[in-house]
């Protein structure tokens, strides 16, 4: 796969075999599409956005549906919205609003899905070498290790296994990751600066090969992303999909 710049990579869809032929004109693709475009920055805290006809335009779509979509997220007070002014992105995000911006979660419920999460794992364990190394950490320091289950109406979407650098990130023990992933807890309390991404087909191991039904070592499409505040890593992830999922890009 040819290099993609950050902000192609950050407009990388999930689609699933049996999702991908669904309406991308319904009010929820709609509020998914306005995250994207906040969480890659073309829509920066404070930007006044396009108008609802604007948009109804672009995408194809009654201004009904936009409406919808603008209101459920100004309810999670990720956008304010003002009569005769618009409809603008809020410069300090509610704490619940930080959660919405999840690309595995927006990916889900902008396909129509019931959204699910179950947590299979989170202990404190020595860094395996190449994490490790992905951590800028010797063999022998602790990292936090947790792996969650996402589920799409039920079924298996995506499996995340997450190391976090406990050096960089302190008092992991009382974090509660039972109702939200490592990776929405990273982003709406350590807010990392930047992100570092790449796309292989890698052998999924037991735990996540069990939890999707899956057989241990076998190839499967997957994201790895290691997040940084300024110089220091402070975690490094693995997503792992299920055979057919899709990764569509779009400009």
């Amino acid at each position: 796969m040819s290099r993609l710049s950050d902000k192609a990579v950050a407009r990388l869809r999930g689609v699933s075999p049996d999702q991908s032929g669904r309406s991308t004109t319904t009010w929820q693709s709609v509020r998914n599409e306005v995250l994207l475009r906040i969480r890659s920055q073309e829509w920066p805290a404070g930007t006044l956005i396009p108008t609802e006809k604007q948009l109804a335009l672009e995408w194809g779509c009654a201004r009904a549906t936009i409406n919808r979509a603008l209101r459920d997220l100004a309810d999670n007070g990720i956008v304010e919205r003002r009569r005769k002014v618009g409809t603008r992105v809020t410069a300090a995000p509610r704490l619940e609003a930080s959660r919405e911006v999840s690309t595995i979660r927006s990916d889900i419920r902008a396909q129509g899905a019931e959204f699910g999460y179950r947590l299979l794992r989170s202990e404190a364990v020595a860094a395996p070498p190449d994490i490790a190394r992905q951590l800028q950490l010797s063999d022998s320091d602790v990292v936090h290790h947790v792996q969650g289950l996402f589920l799409a109406d039920q079924a298996p979407y995506c499996c995340l296994a997450t190391w976090l650098n406990t050096k960089a990130l302190p008092s992991l023990e009382q974090v509660d990751l039972s109702e939200s992933s490592a990776e929405e807890w990273l982003d709406h309390v350590a807010r990392p600066s930047h992100s570092r991404i790449s796309i292989m087909a890698l052998p999924i191991g037991l735990r996540c090969a069990e939890a999707m039904q899956l057989q241990q070592g076998m190839p499967v499409l997957t994201i790895e992303r290691t997040d940084w505040a300024n110089t220091t890593p402070l975690a490094f992830s693995r997503q792992f999909f299920p055979p057919g999922h899709r990764l569509v890009y779009e400009d």
